[in-house]
Parts: C-alpha cells; sequence; structure tokens
C-alpha cells in the first residue's frame, strides 16, 4: 500500500507527545509484511519526518520519533535483506508489553477514581504522563473501566450569612440540613427523597411556603420559635438570591458534613456511604460530591492543567477549560495565567485573521502569518482548513524532451518560498490532463528538483510509443501536505520516439552484419547505406539485424539504421537514425615464422621478428601456459580472451618491438582482420628474476653497490649508471667477480649526485633477455669546510665550529665528537658527541657555528685526543681541516 502521508501526519504528528512504542503505527506498517514493502514505508516515514520538521507543532514529536529510529534499525536492515523474523518478534513482543501496559494503566485509572466512577482531567494528564502513553489511549481506558472524566464541582467554601443564624436553629429542632427542614412535619423529621444538589433544581420560595406552615402548626415552644427564625433566615436567602442561592445553601451544608469527615482521615468509600446514608444524598450526586471535597483538598487542579496547557502551546484547549468557570470562580492565583493565556490566543487569532485576508493577493505572506500563529497557539481553530487555502504560486514555464532513455521535463522555480515548495508532475496521454490527480503522478528525486526523467516505469514504454504525451507541473507546500496543489503548467504534446540500442556492425569478408536492440512498440526498422552522390541504398533487414554481401574489402560503408514508428492515426513516422561505419576486409592469414630476440639498442626490450602476412594485421598476445591453439586456428578475436592478453607492441624493421615482461611468458603472433582472428608460431621468453636489497654507499671517488643475487639462473648482472642526468657507464659484472670484490664499484666524482640500474642478464641458447632493473640513487652533496676555535678565559673558554658551506643546503644533523686513542674517529659512534645542529640551514658562503664549553685535560696519560666532526645524511660532504685543528694535547 502506498504511503499515506495525510494520514501519517493525523495519526502520528498530529498526535503528539508521548509516543506509543508501536511500529506498525510509527512507521506505517501494513500487513503482509514484506522486505520491499517494509523498507519502502520506512523510507517514506523519514522522507515525511524530513519534510515536516519546518512545523513546529511537529518538531518535538519527529525529534523523539528520529531519537527512536536506531534502536529499530536492526530489525530494518534485516527486514530490507528478507529477514522478517527480527521484525515479527519485535512486534509480538511490542504487543505484550502494550497489553501488560493496558492492564497497569486501568488499575492505575481505577485506583485514581478511588470508587467514585469519576476523574479530574488534570488526573487523566497526570496519570497518561506517569504512564507514558498518549491521552486518547487513556480515556478509551476510561471507557473500558465505566469511569467518566469531568472537572470536580465547585462547592461553597462558605455559608450565605443569614445562614449563619439559622444552622443552630435547625440543630434545635434535630435536622440534618435545610432540605430536612423543607420536607418534614416536625423536629427529628426526615426527607423522604434522596437529594440530587447537582442534578436537580434546588427549592424555590413556594416549597418554603408549604414549610412555613406546616411548621407554624406547631403549639407555642421553642421548636416554633426556632423553626420561625428558620423561615426567616431563608426567605432572607431567597431575597437576596433566588433560588441558585438557596441551593447553595443546601450544598454547604452537605459538603460541610463530607469536609468533617474527611477531616478526620476518612476514604472515597467511608464518605460515599456517609453522603448516602446518613444526609440521604442519591448516589450518584453523593458521587459528585465527594469527588468535589477530596479535590479541594488536593490544591487546584485547573491551575496545575492550565499551566500544562500553556506550556504546550494548547492556547486553544486553555481558554475553553477557563469558558467552563463563572467570573470570580478561580483562585485570584490562577487570574494572572488566564489573562496571559487570552491575550497570547487573542494574537494568534489577529494574525490567523491577517492571513486570511492575504488568500487571493499574498499566500506566501499568509502562509508565514499562519506559521507565527502556529508558533504562539499550536492549536489554534481553523488554522489548518486557512493552510488549505493558500497554495503555492504555479510554475512560470514547463517544456519536456524526448530521447532514447525517455522524457526529460524540466520547468523554472515556483516564485513561492514560504511552506517548503516541492513539485509534482503528472504524465497524461492523449491529452492535456486537468488536475494534479488527473493522471499518473510522477514524484521527482528531491522535492525541490526542476527536472525529471521520465523511463515509463513501470509500465513499460510500448504503452506510450508514438502516442502524445503532455505532461503537467505542479508545485505544493511540502510542510502541510494536506494544502491543495498549485494549478498545472503543461507542457506537450511530445513523442517518444527511441532509436534502437545496443547497435554492432561486424566487418566480414565482403560482407557487413548489423545487430541491434529493437524499441517496443516500434513498427520495424529501416537500414540505408550511403553511396556516391549521396544516394542511399535500402538493405533488407530483419527486427533485429541484418547481413549485407557482395561489399568491396578495404572500403568504409556508412549505414544508417533508423526505426518507423505508426501513430495511432495510422501515419508513420521514421526517426532520424544512428549512423555507423563498416569497413569489410579479407581474411586473415597465418604469419608463418616467428624469432624474438633482445632489441639491439635497449636491454628492457624485445624484438618479434616475422614476415608480414598477406592478409590482416598481425599482433602479439601474451600466454603464461600452454598455447591451446594449433597453428591456424580461426577464432573471433573475442575467443582469443582470457587465455591470451593483447601485447602493446611499437612496429620495427622485420617486425615488432615490446617491453620485456615482468616475468617469464610465450608470445603468440596472431592475425587479425576485422572481429577474425588466425594464429601463428608463438616462443617462449625466459625472463631472469629481478635483483633485489640493492644498496649504494659512498667511498671517497668511486661508489660501492650491493645486492641479493638469485641463487640460480643469474651468471651476470649489468650495472649502469648516470651522472648529473646523463649516462656516465655500463659494466656488466660476472657472479665470480661480485662475491671476490663484495659487490660491484663504479667511479663517480665525490659529492657528485648518482643514479644507478642493475639487472640481471644471461646469456644460453634462448634470446639474452635481463630481468627488471632495480634501481638507487644518492643525492648529490654539497661540499661543506668547517674549522675549531677556542676562546675565553681559562675555567670558561668555549670550542666553536664553524662551518661554511659552498652552497646553499640543509643539514640533517651536524656533530661534533670528542674521541681518545692515536687515530682520529671515522664515524660518530667511535667517540663522545659534545654537541650538535640539527636541521640547520646552511646558506652559501655565511659561517653557521656550533658553540660547546671546550673540553678540559689531555686525557688519560696525558695523550689527549681528537675533534671531529660528521655530518649525517646525503646532503652534505664535510671536508675536515688541518690535522693541528683536530688534535689536542699530544702532540700541539
Amino acid at each position: 500500500m502506498a504511503f499515506d502521508e495525510a494520514r501519517y501526519r493525523r495519526e502520528v504528528l498530529d498526535h503528539g507527545l508521548p509516543l506509543k512504542d508501536d511500529l506498525r503505527w510509527r512507521y506505517q506498517l501494513e500487513e503482509p509484511l514484506t522486505g520491499a514493502s517494509v523498507t519502502e514505508a520506512v523510507r517514506e516515514t523519514r522522507a515525511c519526518w524530513r519534510r515536516s520538521r519546518s512545523r513546529l507543532k511537529y518538531r518535538p514529536v519527529i525529534e523523539a520519533l528520529e531519537a527512536g529510529h536506531p534502536v529499530h534499525q536492526r530489525v530494518f536492515d534485516a527486514a530490507a535483506a528478507g529477514d522478517l523474523a527480527p521484525l515479527r518478534a519485535a512486534l509480538a513482543d511490542q504487543g505484550r508489553r502494550a497489553d501488560d501496559a493496558g492492564r497497569r494503566l486501568v488499575a492505575a485509572l481505577e485506583e485514581a477514581a478511588d470508587g467514585l466512577g469519576l476523574i479530574a482531567p488534570a488526573t487523566v494528564e497526570e496519570v497518561a504522563a506517569a504512564h507514558g502513553v498518549p491521552g486518547d489511549r487513556v480515556r478509551e481506558a476510561l471507557r473500558g473501566a465505566g469511569i467518566e472524566v469531568g472537572e470536580p464541582d465547585t462547592l461553597p467554601a462558605a455559608p450565605h450569612p443569614a445562614y449563619l443564624r439559622c444552622a443552630r436553629q435547625l440543630g434545635l429542632l434535630r435536622l440534618r440540613h435545610v432540605a430536612d427542614f423543607l420536607a418534614a412535619e416536625g423536629p427529628g423529621g426526615r426527607t423522604a427523597a434522596p437529594l440530587a444538589p447537582f442534578g436537580r433544581p434546588p427549592p424555590g420560595e413556594r416549597d418554603l411556603d408549604r414549610a412555613a406552615l406546616r411548621w407554624a402548626r406547631l403549639p407555642h415552644s421553642a421548636a416554633q420559635t426556632a423553626a420561625h427564625g428558620v423561615v426567616t433566615a431563608l426567605r432572607q436567602v431567597l431575597g437576596e438570591g433566588g433560588q441558585e442561592a438557596l441551593g447553595a445553601v443546601l450544598r454547604y451544608e452537605l459538603a460541610a458534613s463530607v469536609r468533617e469527615h474527611r477531616a478526620a482521615r476518612s476514604g472515597a468509600a467511608t464518605l460515599l456511604a456517609h453522603a448516602v446514608g446518613e444526609l440521604s444524598v442519591a448516589e450518584a450526586d453523593a458521587k459528585r460530591l465527594v469527588f468535589a471535597v477530596l479535590h479541594e483538598r488536593a490544591g487546584d487542579p485547573v491551575t496545575g492543567r492550565l499551566r500544562r496547557l500553556a506550556a504546550d502551546g494548547l492556547l486553544a484547549e486553555a481558554a475553553a477549560v477557563l469558558d467552563r468557570f463563572p467570573d470570580g470562580a478561580l483562585p485570584e492565583e490562577t487570574a494572572g495565567l488566564a489573562a496571559h493565556v487570552r491575550e497570547r490566543l487573542a494574537e494568534a487569532v489577529r494574525l490567523r485573521d491577517r492571513a486570511a485576508g492575504l488568500r487571493g493577493g499574498d499566500p506566501d505572506r499568509g502562509w508565514e502569518l499562519l506559521e507565527r500563529a502556529g508558533e504562539i497557539a499550536a492549536d489554534l481553530p481553523g488554522a489548518d482548513a486557512l493552510r488549505r487555502a493558500l497554495p503555492a504560486r504555479p510554475v512560470p514555464r514547463a517544456g519536456a524532451v524526448s530521447d532514447d532513455a525517455g522524457v526529460l521535463v524540466e520547468w523554472e522555480p515556483s516564485a513561492s518560498t514560504a511552506g517548503e515548495p516541492e513539485y509534482l508532475v503528472v504524465r497524461r496521454a492523449g491529452r492535456p490532463p486537468r488536475s494534479a490527480l488527473d493522471g499518473t503522478v510522477l514524484r521527482p528525486d528531491s522535492p525541490a528538483a526542476t527536472s525529471l526523467r521520465d523511463t515509463f516505469a513501470p509500465d513499460g514504454a510500448a504503452l506510450f510509443v508514438g502516442r502524445p504525451l503532455y505532461y503537467g507541473v505542479a508545485v505544493r507546500r511540502g510542510a502541510g501536505p494536506d494544502t491543495p496543489a498549485s494549478a498545472l503548467t503543461v507542457c506537450g504534446p511530445v513523442y517518444h520516439r527511441p532509436e534502437v540500442s545496443q547497435v554492432s556492425l561486424r566487418a566480414g569478408d565482403a560482407t557487413v552484419t548489423g545487430a541491434w536492440r529493437c524499441p517496443a512498440g516500434a513498427e520495424s526498422v529501416e537500414v540505408t547505406r550511403d553511396v556516391h552522390g549521396g544516394r542511399g541504398v535500402r538493405v533488407v533487414t530483419r527486427r533485429d539485424g541484418f547481413t549485407e554481401g557482395g561489399l568491396a574489402n578495404g572500403t568504409v560503408h556508412r549505414y544508417r539504421i533508423a526505426v518507423v514508428y505508426r501513430g495511432p492515426d495510422g501515419s508513420r513516422t521514421v526517426t532520424e537514425g544512428v549512423r555507423l561505419p563498416a569497413t569489410p576486409v579479407s581474411p586473415p592469414r597465418a604469419v608463418t615464422a616467428l624469432r624474438v630476440e633482445p632489441a639491439a639498442d635497449d636491454p628492457a626490450a624485445l624484438v618479434a621478428r616475422f614476415p608480414a602476412p598477406s592478409g590482416g594485421d598481425a599482433a602479439l598476445y601474451l600466454l603464461d601456459g600452454a598455447v591451446p591453439w594449433p597453428e591456424g586456428t580461426r577464432l573471433p578475436v573475442a575467443g582469443l580472451r582470457p587465455a591470451a592478453r593483447p601485447l602493446t607492441a611499437a612496429p620495427a624493421p622485420g617486425g615488432l618491438r615490446f617491453a620485456v615482461p615482468a616475468r617469464s611468458t610465450t608470445v603468440l603472433v596472431v592475425t587479425v582482420a576485422g572481429d577474425e582472428a588466425v594464429t601463428g608460431p608463438h616462443r617462449r621468453v625466459e625472463v631472469l628474476p629481478g635483483l633485489g636489497g640493492i644498496e649504494a654507499r659512498r667511498l671517497g671517488g668511486e661508489v660501492s653497490v650491493a645486492f641479493d643475487w638469485p641463487t640460480h639462473g643469474v651468471d651476470a648482472a649489468e650495472v649502469s649508471w648516470t651522472v648529473g642526468g646523463a649516462p656516465a657507464g655500463r659494466r656488466t659484472i660476472t657472479r665470480a667477480a661480485y662475491l671476490h670484490g663484495a659487490g660491484a664499484r663504479i667511479p663517480v666524482a665525490d659529492g657528485a649526485a648518482v643514479e644507478i640500474e642493475v639487472r640481471a642478464v644471461a646469456s644460453g641458447a634462448g634470446p639474452r633477455v635481463g630481468g627488471a632493473p632495480s634501481s638507487v640513487s644518492l643525492p648529490a652533496r654539497v661540499e661543506v669546510g668547517y674549522r675549531l676555535r677556542r676562546s675565553g678565559l681559562p675555567g670558561r673558554r668555549t670550542l666553536r665550529a664553524v662551518f661554511t658551506a659552498a652552497a646553499a643546503v640543509r643539514a640533517e644533523r651536524l656533530l661534533l665528537v670528542r674521541a681518545y686513542g692515536e687515530s682520529w674517529p671515522l664515524t660518530p659512534g667511535d667517540g663522545e658527541t659534545l654537541g650538535e645542529l640539527t636541521d640547520v640551514e646552511l646558506p652559501a658562503g655565511r659561517p653557521v657555528e656550533l658553540t660547546v664549553p671546550a673540553p678540559g685535560g689531555k686525557g688519560p696519560g696525558g695523550k689527549g685526543y681528537w675533534l671531529r666532526c660528521f655530518a649525517v645524511g646525503d646532503g652534505v660532504l664535510l671536508r675536515d681541516p688541518p690535522t693541528h685543528e683536530l688534535r689536542v694535547g699530544r702532540g700541539t
């Protein structure tokens, strides 16, 4: 079932907080559940959340929905993968928890009603909040439990002043209340009918007259005097307040008696029994009486409810609560809150009325005013109806173009910006659509998109081929999905007449074969071949291809493949068509001989030499294993794969030149003509392994090169080097010479940049094929001289190493080292580091100093010590000063 956004907003978003813990309700899941339907429902639901966030009244609900979504993501992912078991288990668990919560809710409501069958609206809201369930669910539970919801009746807090004089006299007459006096024949009498202080009109003046006559018949006594006083007081009450005042006196008497028992800690059941049995109040009215007295002691529920409604922005509901109370009936502290509620609601009504006046002129401004009104009062009456009367402005212009993929519809954006405008497209075949529902509704990829490609899914293009198609574009406000769409902007007619697809032409010997996929709904396909003079020759075709023979080999033939459509009126239309060339070729002839040899000028290249074939072009292929085809085998070019892979080669005298393969392989020569190939001879090329672990080290005017020599298969290595970007030499060294010299040495000027490449070479019966080269480089080193200087007074002397570079260079580290012994240190590890400079720039010709405290003494046995500087890294070549600067102590 399609997602119903209007229903979702009505049932879920308008529902408010708290949310139901029900996945079916939250995501509009409908039976039968399938992986696709669940995934689509979740996607549409989350899109509705995004569109509705702009409505402030919905934002708290949507935030709660989004916060809870990750909890259910696992079951939705499983459903998308086709496993509905986790989802059904979650739904069953929610059902069990909902049943338990329902039983707990009913028990709480019955407890709150306390056997009276009545509960206050404020108590309903408190129970709903405590159990985390919405108000409508609580009201449903109340109906099931037979509990009525109503505000407590307002009971008089004090009697009429005249009543105070007769209360003692009623006690002398042994009467419980005024009702006994009006009904009894004498002292101690009781009213016969149950009292209904809330359900029946109160007694009036005629009732008092009849009672006065009865009491006047008493003999003169204290009882008659007391009765006369009661009659006088009640006549004053009637004179000043009328019949209602007399009813208020009766309600006060009854409430006062119940209040006394309530003060004695009596429960609701005891109070109800007292009101029915001892005060003769009808049971229904007795429940209302006890209900009202109990809520007097519980505080002011009306004020609390008003505060909650105002905090939730439900000002219209709060005003309705206020309207149920007459002026002056509310506590003084509630009066200020009531004034605030009415003032804010009046402001929202004014904004709503201003928005209503803009329906025909500026609906965008009207929408903005209505949104401001909704921020003030979320339940503003008439707001939803007014939103439906503020449609967005229509699209200025729209157009549609057909191509092979479908129809592309584009339009200019609407001038409306309020309410998150979103677009919808309506397709209608045969005539223009009259409304947004008059045709097939198409939705763009995003609500704000200004284009849509109609691929005719899921109906298929065949239903629409050759028929006049009209498209209408409308816009509506996404923030209110139940608002009507704007007037349609219609474009068309446009005709969908696609060309053939998957077209291929295959050239053979004096033949061309074509194949394609004919569009659904097409009548036929026409093929013409261009000839000289611009004329076209019709080619006999099938619906899915053609074969034409008798063509000249080596000549380019150009074909036009067009589709024929028949219109509803029988008219015939031919498309522009697809144009492709094809060149028939003679059948390929096999190469008869092949040899592979190294290139004379490049050890990294080989040359395959063979006689040119009499038909077709020769190409080289590589195979790792044995060749599966005998020489002269004919097959399609595509049939060479995957056993053989094409080898990139360049023409060379007598054959083709190619780079040495990375590993040993078989080279196969193939003759190709069009899509056909014929295999020729093949040769095995053994490629020597590469030499790894190459290292280079400077030794004055030489560089020593070391590398890993393979155990077998390599009897020599070729070393070539480049100095300053120019080739400087090439040398072949045998395995024996390498082992004897502990490496290969090449002449390189000290400090010069050098790039060295080493490859394995071999000689034997097969071609001499070197292995993959291994390379290493040494960067150029700048010559840096240094001098050692001592200065300062005894005990505070310093030693300075002053470095001067011939050219600007960055030194990784410069070390000053002291070493003992007869010979100077050869490495920094031969002595003690006195100081160092790290990552230092040495400008050309400008000295840089390293200063350390001068070491004292002359070393062990007075033999002195050596001072020498070292450079860490390849960029610097240090030149030592004279020996007398380096030697301290002996001999100085």
